[in-house]
């Protein structure tokens, strides 16, 4: 790949507008074999798939850096800008289509759920002290997110931590390890591999110790949740605010499996779909013969306006499905069509669910 190419001042050249259609009707999904056949052939020219591949490049890096405030600027000033060119000849305005197109498509193709809301880390305090990829953290090390919003960021060994709605952590890397603390809400880690340190997330009263693996942590109370994408993690119980290990057993936890504790009954692993795991990453929850006041109470973590259920006849109600977690409202409506239900604003714009008359 050549990054440098992406510097170059001016129009792009029109084998790298080619090669970004090209990707940005692959990543569509909609070619037909034709055209799949067609790409299939362009590419066999040496300069067409190193073109193709810095355009890769390019889509790779707008997904990586999403949550910075630069590229969030970029997006707004893109969508609203109204080029004021009088006449265009056809091949100007075709390029200047293009490259439209190929601009506003790299923003479309990142992450769903940081398309509706702009992911920030919100001050604790107004003094700034670290930043990494535009994303302040306050002088205490804290990251956090509104509801409806997720942000990713890369931590300062090189992990990426990945942020969901109304969720905070605290980093407090050292000479002794690379911690980082789940404060509150969620979220996904993809640890840097190869680091001598050991990578701890503290959650609850739960340490998770891992080297080069991806795992999603919840925290919900006093309840911890694991979910092993890969590799393998060390759970051990800590005392609250302590770093200090208890005599309790530690836990190993693989890809492929779930660890729950804080609750009464005493800690589990059980068995979990990888492909399910952290789809919130994606702007998705999925249900899967859940109850109804469940599904409504994971669907309002994502909503500024909670969809209240207040008939107990209807909670139990089972349901099974994907939801756009930026869709809260859409949600509701779904209800109406999949359960005898109907759906009734308040005076304060809260949503009711109630058994159809």
């Amino acid at each position: 790949m050549n990054p440098s190419r992406f510097r170059k001042p001016g129009l792009p050249d029109p084998l790298s507008e080619t090669a970004a259609a090209y990707l940005l009707r692959a990543e569509r999904g909609d070619m037909s074999r034709a055209e799949q056949e067609e790409l299939e052939a362009w590419l066999e020219v040496p300069e067409h798939a190193r073109a193709y591949e810095d355009a890769i490049w390019a889509l790779d890096a707008v997904q990586l850096y999403a949550g910075s405030y630069e590229l969030m600027e970029m997006r707004d000033a893109a969508l609203e800008y109204e080029p004021k060119i009088p006449a265009k000849t056809p091949l100007v305005a075709a390029l200047t289509a293009l490259a439209a197109t190929v601009l506003i498509g790299l923003i479309w193709f990142v992450p769903r759920q940081q398309e509706q809301a702009i992911p920030v880390a919100v001050q604790e305090q107004p003094d700034l002290s670290e930043t990494h990829l535009g994303v302040r953290a306050n002088s205490n090390g804290i990251y956090r997110t509104g509801v409806g919003q997720s942000l990713s960021f890369i931590l300062p060994d090189g992990s990426v931590a990945t942020l969901d709605t109304d969720s905070r952590i605290k980093l407090d890397y050292d000479a002794g390890e690379r911690g980082v603390r789940l404060l509150n809400g969620q979220a996904f880690f993809e640890v840097a591999k190869g680091q001598k340190k050991p990578f701890n997330v503290y959650a609850g009263d739960s340490r998770i110790t891992a080297t080069g693996t991806a795992f999603n942590v919840r925290l919900e109370g006093r309840r911890v949740r694991v979910d092993m994408t890969e590799g393998e993690v060390l759970v051990t119980p800590v005392a609250e605010q302590s770093r200090e290990p208890s005599p309790s057993q530690v836990v190993t936890l693989r890809a492929g499996e779930s660890f729950v504790a804080g609750s009464a009954a005493k800690p589990t692993v059980s068995t979990i779909e990888i492909a399910k795991v952290a789809t919130w990453r994606d702007g998705l929850v999925v249900f899967q013969d859940e109850k109804l006041i469940d599904a409504v109470e994971e669907i309002n973590r994502y909503a500024e306006t909670p969809i209240l259920v207040d008939d107990p006849s209807i909670r139990q109600l089972r349901l099974t499905g994907a939801f756009k977690t930026t869709e809260p409202e859409r949600f509701a409506q779904a209800m109406t069509e999949i359960f005898p239900l109907e759906s009734r604003v308040d005076s304060k714009g809260q949503v009711h669910l109630l058994p159809a008359d």
